[in-house]
C-alpha cells in the first residue's frame, strides 16, 4: 500500500544526500507523485545493486523516533484506556530525504526494560545501542523496529504469556504500519508511516520469535515473512512433555517475570494464568488453543524462515519440529536453518546465518528478484561444525521407519531392529526424583532403573531426519508413572558439547565498523571425545494415554498402550556406531509428590519409529549385543532444570 508523501523530516537529525554516497543503482522505483507531473520520476535507490541492497546509508544520520500504537479494543489492564504499544524505530534518514519509502523489520521483545542493549538520555528517553540488525540493515534500506510487547516496560496493558493479548497488541504495529490503526508520539501529536512500503517482517529469538510465530498465525495483511529463531510454536509443549509438566506454576513464573506489576489487572493475572493452566493434571484444555499456534497454521500468509539449535533443550526442537510441518501441510513457502547449537540466536554463527538472511530479506521485503526460493530449503550444520545444504527438509528419502524391541531370555540389554519383538517383560524402577543422563551410561551392564535395546554396529552410517515416536505397552504398580525415552548414539567420536565466546573480539555487520556495544563477541563450537551422546530426550505421562486432554489413575497389573511423538532431529549415527533407546521412570507431576514406581514393559507391543534415511540393513539382525558396549563419558552437559536459569537464558537469547 503507497500513502502520501511525507512532507516533514525529524528535527535535529543530519541528512546526507543519498547522491553523494554511492553511485546510483540500476534499480529505481516510481515516486510518489504530488502533482501529475511527477507521477513519471523515478526515485533512485542507491542501497539496491542488482538483486541485492547495499550498505549505502550511514547509520550515523539514521531517524530514531518513538511511537505509541494504540491496539483498538483492547485493554487488558481495565484501566478504561485502549491499551498502547511503544514502538522505537530506527530508519534511514537520506532515504527520509530522498522520499524513498522503505520496509520494517520488527523485533518484539518482552525484555527491553532490562536489555543493556537499551540505555536512557538526560532527558529520560531510552535510547537503543547499535545491534547488529539495525547496523546491518538499516544502511542497506530498512528500518527496524523495536516493539515492547503488551504489559512489558513502555507499553500499556498486560502480557498474558502467548495469548490475545500479547498477539493483537503486537499485531497492531503492524496494522500502524498499513494506516489500519492510529499511533501518535510521545507528545501525543498523531503520526503515519508514510515513510514505509506498509511490509513488513518479523524476527526474534526464544519469546522475542515466538511472537512472529504467533502474529503470522492470525494472517494479518502486511507481514510479508517472519523469521523465528528458537521460538516456541504451542506453549502447552513449552511447559509440559505429554502431559508431564516440567516445573511447578511455570506459567505463572513466566507471567510474573514479564508483566506490568504496577497495575492491579495484569498482578491478578499471574495467579489466574496459573490456575487456568492447570499444573495439577497437566492435561491440554481449550484454555491453550490461543497458546498453540500450530492450530492457526492455516491462515499464515507470510514466509517463514525457521532457526533452532538442535542440542537446543530451552525450547525444544519439538517446536520447529510440529511448526515446520504444520507449514508443510498449508504450503507456506519456508527455509530452515538447523545448527548444532544451544538456546541461541542464529548470528552466533556469524557469516553462514547472515549470508541465508540478507537475501531472504532483500526477496521478501525489498522485491528482490535474487532466486532465494529456488535456493537449497534446507542449511544443516553436521556434527563436525561444517555446513551443508539440502534441496528439502526432512531429508529426501527419509522414511518411517518401525525398530521392534527385544529381550531374550538371559541377555544383559535388550535389541533393537527391524525384525519381529521378543514378548518377554521388562521391569524398570523409578524413584521420587528425576533421572539423570549419566542412566545411559555403561549400556550392557544390568541396572534395575532402566531398560536398554541397542542396535547391531552399525556397517554404515545411518541418519534420523524429522520427528519420531514410541509405543509402549506398560504397566504400573501405583497409581501414576512417568517415563522418559532418550535415543543414544553409543561410539567414540568428537560431539558438539557447546558454544562459548570469545574474548576480546566484538564484531557488529553493516558498514565494516567495529563497535564496544551492541554487538556480539566471535563465538566459537566446542567439542569433546566422548562415546555416548544423548540426541533426543522426550518424557510423558502414562496416565494420558488416551489423550493429552485427561489423565486418569492407573489401575495396578493392567495394561495401558502409550505412543507419544519424539522431539525433532537431523542426526547421523556413524559406521560402527550403535543407536540406544534408554527408557526409565520419572515423576509425572512436580506438584504432586510421587514416592517412585515399577513399570513392566511389554516388548511385543512396543516400538520406536525413526524417520531415517542411508543404509539400514544393520538394523535387520534381532540379535541383542551381549559383549559390553564401552559407554562411560557423556558428550554433552545435563538440561538446565531452574526455571530462574531457563528464564536467562530466554533473556541472553533475546539480545
Amino acid at each position: 500500500m503507497r500513502r502520501a508523501r511525507r512532507t516533514a523530516f525529524r528535527s535535529g537529525v543530519g541528512l546526507l544526500a543519498a547522491a553523494a554516497l554511492v553511485p546510483m543503482a540500476s534499480l529505481t522505483a516510481t515516486a510518489r507523485p504530488d502533482t501529475p507531473a511527477e507521477a513519471a520520476k523515478p526515485i533512485a535507490k542507491p542501497f539496491v545493486q542488482g538483486t541485492q541492497t547495499v550498505a549505502a546509508y550511514d547509520y550515523e544520520n539514521a531517524i530514531h523516533e518513538r511511537v505509541q500504537v494504540d491496539v483498538p479494543g483492547v485493554d487488558a489492564d481495565a484501566n478504561g484506556i485502549t491499551d498502547q504499544i511503544t514502538v522505537d524505530i530506527v530508519r534511514p534518514g537520506e532515504a527520509a530525504q530522498a522520499g524513498i519509502d522503505i520496509p520494517v523489520i520488527i523485533q518484539a521483545s518482552p525484555y527491553y526494560a532490562s536489555n543493556p542493549a537499551t540505555y536512557f538520555d538526560a532527558n529520560g528517553t531510552r535510547q537503543v545501542f547499535p545491534s547488529w540488525l539495525d547496523n546491518y540493515f538499516v544502511p542497506r534500506g530498512y528500518a527496524v523496529a523495536f516493539v515492547d510487547m503488551p504489559g512489558t516496560f513502555r507499553s500499556t496493558g498486560c502480557s498474558d504469556v502467548g495469548a490475545d493479548f500479547e498477539v493483537r497488541g503486537t499485531k497492531a504495529v503492524i496494522d500502524w504500519l498499513n494506516n489500519r490503526v492510529p499511533g501518535r508520539t510521545p507528545a501525543g501529536v498523531p503520526t503515519k508511516a508514510d515513510w514505509s512500503t506498509g511490509k513488513a517482517g518479523m524476527i526474534g529469538t526464544s519469546w522475542n520469535g515466538t511472537i512472529a510465530n504467533s502474529v503470522a498465525s492470525t494472517g494479518v495483511k502486511g507481514l510479508e515473512t517472519i523469521v523465528p529463531i528458537a521460538a516456541i510454536s504451542s506453549w502447552y509443549d513449552y511447559t509440559r512433555g505429554h502431559g508431564v509438566p516440567f516445573y511447578d506454576e511455570y506459567m505463572g513464573f513466566l507471567h510474573d517475570y514479564v508483566s506490568n506489576d504496577a497495575s492491579p489487572r495484569c498482578v491478578e493475572l499471574t495467579d489466574e494464568i496459573e490456575q487456568d493452566s492447570d499444573t495439577r493434571t497437566g492435561s491440554y484444555s481449550r484454555w491453550w488453543d490461543p497458546r498453540n499456534y500450530n492450530l492457526d497454521a492455516r491462515k499464515v500468509k507470510a514466509s517463514v524462515f525457521v532457526i533452532h539449535g538442535l542440542n537446543d533443550e530451552n525450547v525444544k526442537t519439538r517446536h520447529f519440529g510440529e511448526w515446520w510441518d504444520e507449514l508443510v501441510k498449508n504450503g507456506v513457502p519456508r527455509k530452515i536453518f538447523l545448527h548444532q547449537g544451544v538456546h541461541l540466536d542464529g548470528f552466533s554463527f556469524r557469516q553462514a546465518y547472515v549470508d541465508q538472511l540478507h537475501p531472504w530479506f532483500d526477496y521478501w521485503l525489498q522485491g528482490l528478484q535474487n532466486n532465494v526460493m529456488k535456493s537449497p530449503q534446507a542449511t544443516l550444520q553436521r556434527e563436525d561444525g561444517s555446513f551443508t545444504t539440502e534441496a528439502r527438509w526432512p531429508a529426501a528419502g527419509a522414511k518411517s521407519t518401525k525398530l521392534s524391541l527385544s529381550k531374550p531370555l538371559g541377555a544383559n540389554t535388550g535389541g533393537l531392529s527391524i525384525a519381529a519383538a521378543s514378548s518377554d517383560p521388562i521391569s524398570f524402577t523409578g524413584t521420587s526424583k528425576e533421572s539423570v543422563d549419566s542412566v545411559v551410561l555403561n549400556p550392557t551392564t544390568p541396572r534395575p532403573d532402566r531398560a536398554v535395546f541397542l542396535s547391531n554396529d552399525l556397517a554404515q552410517p545411518v541418519r534420523i531426519s524429522g520427528t519420531g515416536k514410541v509405543t509402549v505397552r506398560v504397566k504400573s504398580n501405583k497409581v501414576a508413572a512417568g517415563i522418559k525415552a532418550r535415543l543414544v548414539d553409543y561410539g567414540t567420536a568428537t560431539r558438539y558439547t557447546n558454544i562459548t565466546n570469545v574474548a576480546n573480539t566484538s564484531t557488529c555487520w553493516g558498514d565494516g565498523n567495529t563497535l564496544d556495544t551492541g554487538c556480539y563477541p566471535d563465538t566459537k563450537i566446542n567439542t569433546a571425545v566422548s562415546d555416548a551422546a544423548v540426541v533426543v530426550r522426550t518424557l510423558a505421562d502414562v496416565g494420558h494415554y488416551k489423550s493429552l486432554d485427561e489423565k486418569v489413575s492407573l489401575q495396578s497389573g493392567k495394561w495401558y498402550d502409550l505412543t507419544f511423538e519424539l522431539n525433532a532431529d537431523d542426526v547421523v549415527f556413524a559406521a560402527g556406531h550403535r543407536l540406544g533407546l534408554v527408557l526409565t521412570v520419572e515423576p509425572d507431576n512436580p506438584s504432586v509428590p510421587f514416592t517412585g514406581a515399577t513399570l513392566t514393559l511389554d516388548p511385543a507391543k512396543s516400538s520406536l519409529t525413526l524417520p531415517l534415511t542411508g543404509a539400514t540393513a544393520s538394523l535387520t539382525s534381532p540379535e541383542s549385543p551381549q559383549a559390553r558396549v564401552p559407554a562411560t563419558d557423556l558428550a554433552q552437559p545435563e538440561p538446565e532444570k531452574d526455571p530462574v536459569k531457563l528464564m536467562e537464558q530466554f533473556v541472553e537469547a533475546s539480545r
